[in-house]
């Protein structure tokens, strides 16, 4: 049961931080008018981590 949680826990702080990053994007787009593609690529890379992790989830759990 701990495993799942900790696997849980993961999960969730995967999604905040893509989040955030998507936000920093978006922020620096419209309010600085730049235009920082690596905070994309990081956000991309959670949710790549994030669809590996319900794949071992599902195969697993």
């Amino acid at each position: 049961m701990t495993i799942y949680l900790i696997y849980l826990l993961i999960m969730f702080a995967l999604f905040g931080t893509a989040a955030s990053y998507f936000a920093r994007f978006i922020y620096l787009f419209w309010i600085k008018k730049e235009m920082d593609q690596t905070m994309i690529f990081k956000a991309g890379g959670c949710a790549l981590l994030i669809m590996l992790l319900s794949a071992i989830g599902a195969l697993s759990f």
